[in-house]
């Protein structure tokens, strides 16, 4: 079970991330999380292919602003 602490922790990881104030390694664990996300939606591509498009998301903007869009539709 997860403390608060420990889950604030985790939040500020990807805040950071989706703000492109991550660190490398930081940045690294959320880029190949969303790509493996990205293969069990989508099992035909290759886990390559699913990295570049979740690069190209969290660097784009784009992440972030789904996000926020979720948020609101669920407020």
């Amino acid at each position: 079970r997860s403390t608060r602490k420990e889950s604030s922790a985790a939040s500020d990881v990807y805040k950071r991330q989706l703000y492109n104030r991550a660190t490398g390694s930081q940045k690294d664990c959320v880029l190949y999380n969303a790509a493996f996300a990205i293969q069990v939606l989508e099992p035909t591509k290759l886990i390559d292919e699913c990295t570049a498009i979740a690069r190209e998301s969290l660097e784009s903007g784009k992440a972030l602003r789904t996000l926020k869009k979720f948020i609101e539709l669920n407020s």
